[in-house]
């Protein structure tokens, strides 16, 4: 039996709820959060019979048990250009252009401009916003919806472990911890790894390290893109057909203590589109 034509103005209003609402999936990084965003959807699109979009439910569903990110990814974009095929609208293309959007945390100044100044080494990314502890944090993650959150975890207000607390629940984003307080297989850097940090770099100087760009900018930059799911700056720079070794390590990442934990959390890691 053919479905009821859908209310045009009514699908008008839906479109922009629906597509916030794979904004948030793009962003989750557990299968809980993508299933509480995923019950949003379905009834969203229940309440107004889009079968048409049934295939791509189904299809994030299936990717969050076992949890696969770049799956996610993939039903997500399939949604969107279901919802372009239905309002008529161009489909969104598969691979954005826009750089992937960096919220930097940090209650030092000079420490935020050391930071801003090696993720605009990198052109993939642009420092969309910055703030001074876990509250403004909190606030910015609304305000800016970023992809990657650089993170110190020594702050007033609201520290760094208390901003993860409150960003498991909100699932915007991937965080990379820059900070000299969690070093590799201490009890701090296992607590990391259970709230979902992706990896952590650590300053190392301590809180005020003058010198983190060139003992860790390629460090930081590895995380952040691996917490991305982007490949190296070297792999991206070249184009090298059937093969399939890996590219060599950043420098920083082979520190003693090491510089780098990737840490991985209990799902992949791979990123959203960026904004």
């Amino acid at each position: 039996m053919t479905a009821p034509p859908v209310d045009r103005e009514l699908l008008e209003a839906f479109v922009p709820e629906f597509l916030a609402g794979l904004g948030r999936l793009d962003g989750t990084a557990t299968p809980q959060l993508a299933g509480r965003v995923l019950d949003g959807l379905r009834a969203m699109a229940s309440a107004l019979g889009l079968d048409a979009l049934a295939p791509g439910l189904e299809a994030a569903t299936a990717a969050t048990d076992p949890f696969d990110a770049t799956a996610l990814q993939a039903a997500a974009l399939q949604l969107r250009q279901a919802m372009a095929r239905l309002t008529g609208a161009s489909p969104p293309a598969p691979e954005a252009e826009a750089p992937w959007r960096v919220l930097v945390v940090d209650d030092s100044p000079t420490m935020r401009s050391v930071v801003r100044g090696i993720i605009a080494a990198d052109p993939a990314f642009v420092v969309a916003g910055e703030a001074s502890n876990g509250a403004e944090a909190l606030a910015a993650l609304e305000r800016l919806d970023p992809a990657l959150i650089l993170l110190d975890l020594e702050m007033p207000v609201l520290d760094g472990v208390g901003f993860l607390h409150r960003w498991e629940l909100a699932g915007r984003g991937q965080v990379v911890v820059v900070s000299s307080a969690a070093p590799p297989g201490t009890l701090a850097a296992r607590q990391l790894r259970r709230l979902g940090v992706a990896a952590i770099v650590g300053k190392p100087a301590g809180a005020l390290s003058f010198d983190l760009a060139e003992r860790r900018g390629s460090a930081i930059l590895s995380a952040a893109r691996g917490a991305l799911g982007l490949p190296s700056r070297d792999e991206a720079a070249r184009v090298v057909p059937d093969t399939l070794t890996p590219p060599a390590a950043s420098p920083g990442i082979q520190a003693s203590p090491p510089a780098i934990a990737h840490v991985a959390p209990p799902a992949s890691r791979a990123a959203p589109p960026p904004c």
